[in-house]
């Protein structure tokens, strides 16, 4: 009959059994941390470098859309709801965002301006945006319909008779709105076409002085991207986060790390 072996050969296999159980423990519980850590810093670099949420927000205010609540209690955007107020048009907006996608993206927070770079920078695309809004302001800049006109005009119209059928009652003369309004229209007999396009001209204007505080709206949404790329500091910032991950880590001094999102790591 064969022997059991002996006791300590026994304790011995069991205690290594038992070394080995509790080293892969730890092995994937510091799998498991750096993994959490590194999807951390990934989380982190890309929350850092998202432009989207800023370019959709400059899309919603340059379609003057509004942040309103819902049946729900949630805040969300709402279009405008007399679409005759609007700026711009639908080509307008599209052709802004190109422009603000070219200068708001991490491309840019990741470069390496200068002052005097960024300066430059900020000097062409103020003159280029500029000269492009205003050399093709009829495409880009809402003009009112010939309906939009029309209801205008007779708006207009009835002001006028209700002035003149007004000044008639202070002079203490008859006051007849038929007998007004036909002289009113009398006085504008032949000049209904140009009475339209004045109309036209004057809404125009209107949307042309808002050009001023938009562009300065942008410009300086441009110039916060590029003061963030100033001296590489955007790159800086996550290189010196994924060190700090590195230390409480507990990395020894001397292993080889992984590199970090974007190659940033040493």
């Amino acid at each position: 009959m064969e022997q059991p072996p002996p006791y300590d050969e026994v304790a011995g296999q069991v205690g290594l059994h038992s070394a080995v159980t509790q080293g892969n423990a730890i092995a994937n519980q510091t799998n498991n941390l750096q993994y959490q850590m590194e999807e951390q810093e990934q989380n982190l670099a890309e929350a850092q470098l998202d432009c989207e949420a800023t370019l959709d927000r400059i899309r919603h205010l340059l379609q003057q859309d509004v942040l309103k609540s819902n049946d729900e209690g949630m805040i969300t955007w709402k279009g405008i709801e007399d679409a005759k107020k609007r700026i711009f048009t639908e080509e307008g907006v599209d052709r802004i965002m190109q422009v603000m996608y070219s200068y708001i993206n991490k491309e840019t927070l990741l470069s390496n301006f200068d002052v005097d770079q960024i300066k430059q920078r900020m000097l062409e695309f103020s003159l280029a945006l500029s000269a492009l809004l205003f050399m093709k302001y009829e495409v880009y800049f809402r003009t009112p319909t010939l309906e939009e006109c029309k209801t205008l005009l007779e708006l207009r119209i009835s002001e006028r008779v209700k002035r003149k059928k007004m000044t008639k009652e202070i002079m203490g003369l008859t006051a007849d709105e038929v007998q007004a309004k036909k002289e009113v229209l009398a006085e504008l007999e032949g000049r209904i076409e140009y009475e339209l396009q004045k109309i036209k001209q004057e809404q125009t204007k209107l949307n042309l002085r808002e050009f001023e505080m938009v562009f300065t709206q942008l410009k300086a949404l441009v110039e916060a991207t590029h003061n963030r790329a100033w001296k590489g500091e955007e790159r800086g910032s996550l290189r010196r986060h994924f060190n700090i991950s590195e230390v409480i880590g507990g990395k020894p001094p001397g292993m080889e790390q992984k590199k970090g999102w974007f190659g940033f790591g040493k």
